[in-house]
């Protein structure tokens, strides 16, 4: 293997660790986002006057892509061979 090579092979991995470190803290984070819309009228948030239909929609959706971005994190997938 040439010095070339290493150095890309290097810098793949690097890439693939930042993007999967990156895709870890989005998924908590619209998890969080997810569970707040769900959850906020129990948790007695009154500044947030919206429709409950709303917040489930956004609420499942922002789990869903939660779930999705920790999964892509979790399978390092960014590279094709």
């Amino acid at each position: 293997m040439s010095v070339q090579e290493q150095w890309e092979e290097q810098k793949r991995r690097r890439y693939s660790g930042f993007h999967a470190l990156y895709d870890y803290v989005m998924g908590i984070l619209w998890l969080l986002v997810g569970l707040f819309f769900l959850l906020n009228k129990a948790l007695g948030i009154e500044w947030m006057k919206s429709d409950p239909i709303i917040d489930n929609i956004f609420g499942f959706v922002g789990i869903a892509y939660g779930l999705f971005r920790l999964y892509r994190g979790y399978k390092k997938k960014y590279f094709r061979k």
